[in-house]
């Protein structure tokens, strides 16, 4: 036997080489029959061979392998013989669990049992200045203050001196706390007259000389803990000094905390570009530290700022405009000192060999500067605009800012595109969620023509529209100056991922909505929609592509020409005609446009049938007349995905017809045998003759089904005949094509439904009738069967005569019976047993003879 070699991993099979039988050489392009003895190379037997024949090509490759290893195995044995026996390994002892090591290390139990001692000391301090402070004299006091605070601040020296850094930072920060402590007692006591000293100034000026004093005792010490504690005690004098001023404008704290990150900035800055001193004051892990304290602080400040400029702008407090302008004009301090601040930090670093912030760090802080310069802006803007356009007041400076923000990132150089990318995110960002909130404005009257009010007038009533119209003057204008920085920007040259078609999109809306705006009449507005969706149209053909914009328009069209019974008319021709063109020219989309089309004229028709006066079985019968003449057009469309198209919207108008019928169950039936009929003649096209004869059919069958109904026809063979016709010619026609197809497949569902129905009303009916026909329609399929030797008229057939012969014997047998001693039936019975059992052995032979003549049947 020749055969091929096994494949190459990765690659597709070969053909054999030779011949499986007589071993002759093959094409490579496999012959259907070998040249020289005709064996078939083709089919499932001759596919099973290849793979046996693969399979054990793998199992000799294996099976050299296997004795190539076991050569190579049993030659270094051979060579080990005359060595000496290795000494077998020792057993193995089982290890002795070792303790298992502490679960804290001494660095944490150290630091544990250090701040917990001075969170201790200090409350102790604390508790004694407050509860036994007045049973010592002003010289005892003083004693005792001076000594335990001088005490706790000295204690770090030596102990840095004996490395003990952990417990210095820890007395260290005992001392700081003592000496807010001191502060207390000290106004507590009202020594030099202190206690009459506002709280907010006392502590304004504490916070001021310990926060120094704790920096300059840390660098002094060189000391972790007082210098992070005196940054953080660094927030607080110029917030309270607002509190002891009795500022009451709402931005003053803000402007406090801006101002206090403003002096950080330049001091981290120079701290992060001088690494020495960094590392001389052990200030390394202090700088990220005091970097976030910053950020988080300056975050706070903002967010105060914009609070107060929002709630001005858009009236949150219900004050008066003179309230609000002065509100508006205040938050321009600190957010303006904010903006100037973010813009620094974004700036890079000016030197030489430090690099700065990252570039997302530096966009951050040039977004941060935008939005505060936008928020401020836009918070007078709103205060000096009527009601109603604080979206307008945001959106005009973030409009100017986005398109400045682009012209300079076309203008600059690469390496300093940092800052306008940032102004330019945030910018456009505050455009678009202004322009949302308009949008969301806009709704009413974009939707306003196709309520249920306008509808039902229009197309029950008859009415013409003679409603107000109105759109938001401020919403729209909100949305022209989105779709007017857009157009900018992609003028510009910048674009992202989906912008110009929500750009489109939006361009749409707002043009449709202008003449709304200017409260021109509904049948303008209509034209002016429609004439856009045209013209829309007839642009994206010429680009050669579905854009979002004349897609909208169109929809605005018909959505707002529906409260007109006429407008709907025209706009639909109007839709129809284009996208009819649009599909003969094949541009953009000629499959999406003939869907398009053939809806749009079915919706025509309806609408055409309704304003005639057309009851609803009319108006449903003339969208399936569309629907129906869809299907020789699609047979005549060379392209067949605008064919599909065409057929598939044809079968979608069809079952809404169909469906918005079933109130009408006398047109139901008409309409469901038109669509039987154009079913049965779309079978007639070669690549739908398996399925549209069956839906064909079924459509038919519903229809007789339905009238049958009306008639109040009971019968079963009235419904079941027209099926079991129906399944029957189809078998036959699938048999005839698939001649290996059994009988029971192609005729078993046909003959079940025309026959057995009729089985159980066959003993609920006396009359003499549908025995007979029966019975005659059994014998048929039982001579059919056996003639043309198939199993499934000759069980059914068979089954059902003997059946309809049982029915009719069994009065003769009932009488019989009546008239016959009882003892009569028992002996028959004993008697045919006795003749059963003597000639059980020749029953035996004729049943299997009969068994194996019934299976040659099929």
């Amino acid at each position: 036997m020749t055969s091929s070699m096994p494949p190459v991993p990765g690659q597709p099979p070969r053909a054999p080489l030779g011949c499986p039988d007589c071993g002759a050489t093959l094409d490579p392009t496999m012959p259907a029959r070998c040249p020289a003895c005709r064996l078939p190379l083709h089919g499932g037997l001759a596919e099973r061979l290849r793979q046996v024949e693969k399979g054990l090509e793998a199992v000799e490759q294996q099976r050299e392998t296997l004795l190539r290893l076991r050569a190579e195995l049993l030659a270094k044995l051979r060579a080990l013989r005359d060595r000496p026996v290795a000494a077998p390994p020792p057993p193995q002892v089982r290890s002795v669990p070792q303790p298992v090591g502490p679960e804290v290390s001494g660095r944490s139990a150290q630091n544990v049992l250090l701040v917990l001692g001075g969170v201790l000391v200090s409350i102790a301090a604390l508790v004694f200045t407050v509860v036994s402070w007045g049973r010592l004299d002003i010289g005892g006091r003083t004693a005792v203050l001076l000594a335990v605070t001088g005490c706790a601040l000295a204690a770090p020296l030596p102990l840095r001196r004996r490395r003990l850094s952990a417990t210095a930072e820890t007395f260290a920060a005992i001392g700081l706390a003592l000496v807010l402590v001191d502060c207390l007692a000290l106004r507590y006591a009202g020594l030099a007259g202190l206690d009459a000293v506002r709280a907010p100034g006392y502590w304004a000026f504490v916070t001021t000389l310990v926060s120094t004093g704790s920096v300059a005792y840390g660098c002094a010490l060189r000391l972790r803990v007082p210098l992070l504690a005196g940054f953080l005690l660094a927030r607080l004098p110029g917030l309270l000094l607002v509190f002891a001023l009795r500022l009451d404008s709402f931005t003053a704290p803000a402007t406090a905390m801006v101002a206090t990150a403003a002096v950080d900035y330049p001091l981290l800055r120079e701290l992060a570009g001088r690494p020495q001193w960094r590392t001389r004051l052990r200030m390394n892990a202090l700088l990220p530290a005091a970097v976030v304290i910053t950020t988080v602080w300056t975050a706070t400040a903002g967010a105060l700022a914009l609070n107060a400029s929002l709630a001005a702008g858009l009236d949150l407090w219900h004050k008066s405009d003179d309230d609000r302008l002065a509100v508006s004009l205040q938050a321009w301090l600190p957010l303006g000192a904010l903006t100037l601040l973010a813009l620094a930090v974004a700036l890079p670093h000016p030197r030489f060999g430090y690099p700065g912030l990252g570039t997302t760090a530096r966009r951050t802080a040039a977004a941060t500067a935008g939005a505060a310069a936008l928020a401020a802006a836009g918070g007078t803007l709103c205060t000096l605009l009527p009601a109603g356009w604080g979206a307008v007041g945001y959106a005009a400076p973030a409009a100017l800012l986005t398109v400045a923000a682009a012209a300079r990132l076309r203008r600059g150089r690469r390496d300093g595109r940092v800052i306008p990318v940032g102004l330019l995110v945030v910018a456009g960002g505050v455009v678009s969620a202004a322009a949302l909130v308009s949008a969301v404005q806009l709704l009413p009257a974009v939707f306003e023509p196709s309520t249920s009010a306008h509808l039902r007038a229009a197309w029950v009533n008859g009415l013409t529209p003679g409603w107000s119209w109105h759109a938001s003057t401020a919403a729209l204008t909100c949305l022209w100056l989105l779709v007017a920085t857009a157009g900018t920007v992609r003028v510009l040259g910048f674009t992202v991922d989906g912008a110009d078609a929500a750009l489109s999109a939006m361009t749409a809306v707002a043009l449709a909505l202008l003449p709304v705006a200017f409260g021109l009449p509904y049948p303008v507005v209509v034209g002016v929609v429609t004439a856009l969706a045209l013209a829309g149209g007839w642009w994206a053909a010429a680009r050669q592509q579905i854009v979002a914009g004349p897609a909208t328009a169109a929809t605005l069209a018909l959505l707002w020409a529906l409260a007109d019974r006429p407008a709907t008319i025209a706009v639909l021709a109007l839709g129809a005609a284009l996208a009819v063109a649009l599909t003969v020219r094949g541009r953009p989309a000629p499959a999406v446009t003939a869907a398009l089309a053939v809806v749009a004229l079915g919706a025509e028709a309806a609408a055409v049938g309704a304003t005639a006066g057309f009851a609803l079985p009319d108006l449903l019968l003339a969208v399936l007349a569309v629907a129906v003449a869809t299907a020789p057009v699609a047979a005549r469309i060379d392209a067949r995905p605008v064919a599909l198209a065409v057929e598939v919207a044809g079968y979608g108008l069809a079952a809404v017809a169909l469906l918005l019928t079933t109130d009408h169950p006398g047109r139901l039936s008409f309409d469901l045998a038109v669509a039987g009929v154009a079913a049965l003649g779309v079978a007639l096209r070669a690549d739908r003759r398996q399925i549209a004869p069956g839906v064909g059919v079924a459509l038919l069958i519903g229809a007789s089904w339905i009238r049958l109904a009306q008639w109040e026809i009971r019968e079963p063979e009235a419904y079941g005949l027209s099926v079991a016709a129906a399944a029957l010619v189809l078998g036959h026609l699938r048999r005839r094509r698939f001649p290996e197809i059994g009988s029971w497949p192609a005729y078993g569902l046909g003959l079940a439904v025309g026959l057995l129905p009729s089985v159980p009303a066959l003993f609920a009916d006396g009359h003499w009738l549908r025995p007979l026909l029966l019975g005659c329609a059994a014998l048929t399929a039982t001579v059919l069967g056996v003639r043309l030797r198939l199993q499934s008229p000759v069980v059914l057939g068979g089954a059902t005569l003997l059946v309809v012969a049982v029915h009719e014997l069994a009065p003769t047998v009932v009488q019989a019976l009546g008239l016959l001693p009882r003892w009569a039936p028992l002996a028959a019975a004993g008697l045919l047993l006795l003749a059963l059992g003597a000639t059980y052995e020749q029953r035996l032979r004729d049943a299997r003879r009969l068994h194996t003549a019934f299976r040659r049947l099929t």
